[in-house]
């Protein structure tokens, strides 16, 4: 499972460079913000298997990736943000917190582990497992991801958005 920084950084950097370089028209940064806090939502599940542990011998597993993995939740936001399209700050808040989500549940698929996409209606579990097929230590490899993603966006915003300016 990828580090809680991981799922926080790669929509938020992704975000932004959706913003600096894809946009036809900028977008204020605070959706750049909340698309990366968005990216942790899904786990909120590991607070909420704390609780229930506590109260109950329901495994974790049967909680954390269940509920806030589907891609109902991003495909709920999405609705609402295109239902919502010609309200411009609802179209941004509903896109971003969609985008976010849906990059967390891919970080998930891609890198480290199952999710089931479709829960409830299927148990069907998805997961490459990347991280198994090339035998790599995944505490290391998220440290290393993180922090490479951290350095070159705040390479990029010094050079592309002059924050020497204000240091």
């Amino acid at each position: 499972m990828p580090n809680p920084a991981t799922h926080l950084i790669v929509p938020l950097v992704l975000a932004d460079i959706w913003r600096d370089y894809f946009a036809k028209k900028k977008f204020p940064l605070i959706y750049v913000l909340i698309a990366g806090i968005a990216g942790l939502f899904p786990d909120i599940d590991v607070a909420i298997a704390f609780f229930v542990r506590m109260f109950s011998n329901i495994p974790f597993s049967m909680i954390h990736r269940q509920f806030t993995h589907t891609i109902f939740i991003p495909l709920l936001f999405l609705a609402v943000a295109l239902l919502w399209r010609k309200n411009k700050k609802a179209l941004l808040l509903f896109g971003a917190i969609s985008f976010g989500i849906f990059i967390h549940l891919l970080l998930d698929v891609l890198i480290q582990g199952t999710i089931m996409p479709f829960y409830p209606l299927s148990g069907l579990s998805i997961g490459l497992n990347l991280l198994d097929i090339i035998r790599i230590d995944g505490r290391i490899f998220f440290a290393v991801l993180d922090g490479v993603i951290l350095t070159a966006w705040l390479i990029h915003e010094y050079v592309k958005h002059k924050v020497k300016d204000f240091i």
